[in-house]
């Protein structure tokens, strides 16, 4: 089960009403003084009284349409569109009934004649398209899980209805069978599972769940027999963090108190899982937009600097301007990873590779400053003079804006990984690749090279499960500090 910031999605809806109001407003006006319609007649518009009057309205109108539930997000296009209505006229009959016993505005019934139309027309067609483009985001952009279910019970047909009602978010793809013996009220053995109407076909056993994980046929898993082995569970556990898919179970009651526990509620059914990335469906969609758009101002921005950063590699060290390496992605795939050369051609990672093992799996540090670890090479012999600067300010990492651009990359995100690190991760540490890798992050503005690794992949966690708009905006603002006044290393 996937979190989402059902917030931002109001706000969407917020900004896409009021915009609806004051364009629908416009239209009514020009209808009415501007149009020559045979059955108007011109005049000026009296847009003083008008510009008085309508933004108290607008604000009037956008609370009743939030008392009415115009901004619940799961809700039928029926019950949306009925509680815009109700709103709409619930406020302009209040308007108008006031106006009456006011004679100091006079309104033109023309206008409000034009404008009640205009007003409901634009909002739904505005929510019309919201609806689509979420839609569009959350199948796109893994904002729709595809569960399987593991096991069967009473409990989970129940569940699996309340799954299917709310299908723009969940599609159950099937289920796994475990060993009967291993069953609690089990709903039967018959293949495939009848759940009302819809029919969950048998994804394998079990004992099938390694391979079943690998083919990246589900994002979730969701247990609903609690009589599962224990060492068959974990090993459930250990498959999925693995392939980077999300398990949720139905707990006791007592576990409901479990640390950094999600508890998700279906037709009253608690879940209790691992708390998954926050950053999917129309989450994912904002913050691709906002890459894109900061990305190419940056490009323009520092082209200069970077056509100088070129020439002085050049100047310094013979061999290609650009490195390209290989990284590990998001959900653990590889792509080219650009960035300035910093240092001389020809070298031998094999130093930097034990010292990585060492890292992640003994915590060592490779140099101490006074009573301080730091957790990277400190005078690299392999680095020429123009590269210590460059590294120091950060600005080898600025090719990584054609990286955001392709969508292999993000502004903000976990730290690139490198595959020979990765082979010495543990199944938890996969967790860094639920979203891209960030040119910075929030590892790199709290500490960066003198935090251990576990504290690293803690904070690339945080980050995951705590994301927002307003977070990426904090680490930008602190990026630009530390890469200008502290050590950037």
């Amino acid at each position: 089960m996937r979190e989402r910031n059902l917030y931002q999605q109001k706000l969407v809806l917020l900004v896409l009403d009021v915009l609806a109001f004051f364009g629908a407003l416009h239209l009514a006006i020009w209808l009415r003084y501007s149009a020559n319609l045979p059955f108007s007649k011109a005049g000026s518009a009296p847009w003083e009284q008008i510009l008085q009057a309508f933004p108290f309205v607008a604000l009037v109108w956008l609370t009743v349409s939030a008392a009415f539930g115009s901004y619940r997000i799961r809700q039928s296009a029926f019950q949306e569109s009925s509680a815009v209505v109700r709103a709409t006229l619930v406020t302009f009959l209040a308007v108008l009934s006031a106006t009456f016993f006011y004679r100091g505005f006079s309104y033109s019934r023309g206008m409000i004649g034009f404008f009640i139309p205009l007003v409901l027309v634009a909002v739904m067609a505005a929510r019309i398209g919201f609806r689509a483009l979420r839609r569009r985001a959350l199948r796109r952009f893994a904002g729709r899980d595809r569960i399987a279910i593991l096991g069967q019970s009473r409990i989970g047909t129940s569940l699996i209805q309340g799954l299917l009602r709310d299908a723009d978010y969940h599609e159950v793809v099937g289920f796994i069978e475990i060993d009967t013996a291993q069953r609690e009220d089990a709903a039967g053995d018959s293949t495939p599972w009848s759940v009302g109407e819809q029919v969950l076909r048998r994804l394998g056993h079990v004992s099938d769940i390694e391979e079943l994980c690998s083919r990246d046929a589900f994002d979730s898993i969701i247990l609903v027999d609690r009589k599962l082995a224990e060492a068959t569970m974990l090993d459930t556990i250990d498959a999925c963090l693995r392939h980077q898919v999300s398990w949720s179970m139905i707990p006791a009651v007592h576990e409901l108190l479990l640390d950094r526990a999600r508890v998700d509620l279906i037709e009253g059914i608690p879940l209790v899982g691992m708390r998954c990335s926050n950053i999917v469906g129309f989450n994912w969609m904002l913050k691709r937009v906002t890459d894109v758009v900061v990305s190419v101002l940056a490009i323009i921005m520092v082209a200069p600097l970077m056509l100088l950063v070129a020439i002085g590699i050049k100047l310094s060290s013979p061999g290609p301007v650009f490195y390209m390496h290989e990284r590990v992605g998001h959900r653990g795939k590889t792509f080219p990873f650009l960035k300035f050369r910093s240092m001389h051609t020809g070298n031998d990672d094999a130093i930097h590779r034990e010292y990585t093992r060492k890292w992640i799996e003994n915590n060592e540090a490779h140099t101490h400053e006074g009573d301080k670890e730091v957790h990277k090479i400190v005078n690299d012999p392999r680095v020429f003079r123009l590269g210590r600067f460059i590294r120091r300010y950060s600005i080898d990492e600025l090719p990584q804006l054609f990286n955001v651009l392709r969508g292999e990359m993000s502004l903000i995100g976990p730290r690139p990984a490198i595959p020979y690190e990765v082979d010495v991760y543990r199944e938890w540490h996969r967790r860094r690749f639920e979203a891209p890798p960030g040119i910075t992050g929030l590892w790199q503005v709290s500490g960066r090279n003198r935090l251990s690794f576990e504290e690293m992949i803690k904070l690339d966690i945080d980050y995951l499960e705590n994301w927002s708009l307003l977070l990426d905006l904090r680490i930008l603002v602190r990026t630009v500090r530390v890469v200008l006044f502290e050590h950037a290393f």
